[in-house]
């Protein structure tokens, strides 16, 4: 009797939990025109807060800065460093769109030549064929059509980042009126406190990682004589978010691109083996003595994330798929009936160092 009553209770649960997943999934996908501008707004102020304290060694008149005064010139940084970079985006994409027809031909005498190197004839019929039916020129305006939009959508990010600033210093004070316990609501804010502290590390960790990966790339590539050496830098040091397939794309793209531009196959296998080996060195030993054991996620869960969020948000959930998935494993560690999901989502099973101490929120 026991025992059934225990299955039916571990059916329901499983039951309830799948029912809420699948409502989570649909409204990600319904509403992600309007989560998409909150989570980046989420994002800028995490670099906020990560530039205040940079920000807070300037003085003005022997003062520091209002720390109103010392946001609103983090957020003007980050805006403008955005669409800069946007807007480099868009301007190399576009020349390279302008040029595709000249790397095109370079392509096709390539090829021939290969062909009748090993005695093959007319074979860039058929490659023409094929690289009509991948449509790339179509891809890159595409590209370039979905980059701009990015611009367009900063008015609505801003706002909410402004919003969720304000926000912040009431927090707290909500919290106490919503649980009605002082207690829990300081759990809750030591939870939120952990939580930028863990991904605000991983966020600056692998932006210094992928910093010095893409100027290193750069410099290979201009040694090489690549063009828009520098586009391919940023895509580098964006991509370099992106768990695992980050890296090979940003390293194939120079690679493929150099051999359209010098009409040559050595240039593919000098610019791919040496950022390839940038990735390796630097992703293997750098970071890990760097980044420590901040996250401590399992690498099938952290792949698992990228293909999910991937494919419910594009290459924004693809970017901010370990920040998402190490909320919810700090999330999950608090709590006794999700402990054990917090326990899956782990590199080690270890949880402890995650969990909110009694001691800490009466302290």
């Amino acid at each position: 009797m026991n025992e059934t009553r225990f299955t039916e209770s571990l059916l329901f649960k499983a039951l309830c939990v799948s029912l809420f997943t699948g409502i989570i999934i649909f409204l990600l996908i319904f509403f992600k025109e309007i989560l998409k501008p909150l989570a980046l707004g989420i994002l800028f102020w995490y670099l906020i807060k990560a530039f205040n304290g940079a920000i807070e060694k300037i003085k003005f008149r022997g003062k520091p800065l209002n720390h109103w005064v010392r946001r609103a010139i983090a957020l003007v940084i980050i805006i403008v460093i955005i669409e800069g970079s946007v807007r480099v985006l868009v301007s190399n994409i576009n020349q390279i769109i302008t040029n595709y027809p000249t790397y095109l031909a370079t392509l096709n005498s390539l090829i021939t030549s290969f062909g009748n190197a090993i005695g093959i004839e007319n074979i860039t019929d058929n490659l023409e064929s094929k690289i009509g039916d991948l449509n790339i020129e179509g891809f890159l305006k595409d590209m370039v059509a979905s980059t701009s939009s990015l611009v367009g959508n900063l008015f609505l990010v801003i706002i909410y980042t402004i919003f969720i600033l304000l926000e912040e210093t009431s927090f707290v004070k909500k919290m106490s009126l919503v649980l009605n316990s002082p207690g829990q609501a300081q759990k809750a804010s030591h939870l939120i406190n952990q939580i930028y502290h863990s991904t605000n590390k991983y966020m600056m960790v692998k932006a210094f990682v992928s910093l010095a990966t893409a100027i290193l790339g750069y410099a290979v590539m201009v040694i090489v004589g690549v063009d828009f050496a520098f586009l391919w830098a940023l895509l580098i040091f964006a991509l370099n978010f992106i768990p695992y397939v980050g890296s090979i794309i940003s390293t194939l793209l120079p690679s493929v691109f150099a051999v359209l531009q010098m009409g040559a196959f050595w240039p593919f296998a000098w610019i791919f083996g040496s950022i390839m080996s940038i990735h390796l060195i630097i992703g293997n030993y750098v970071e890990p003595k760097v980044m420590g054991k901040s996250l401590n996620l399992s690498p099938l869960v952290v792949l698992i994330a990228l293909s999910f969020w991937g494919a419910v948000w594009g290459l924004l959930g693809m970017l901010l798929s370990v920040p998402f998935t190490s909320i919810m494993l700090i999330t999950f560690a608090q709590f006794p009936s999700t402990r054990g999901i917090a326990i899956m989502l782990t590199e080690n099973g270890d949880i402890d160092g995650l969990q909110i101490k009694e001691e800490v929120v009466n302290s």
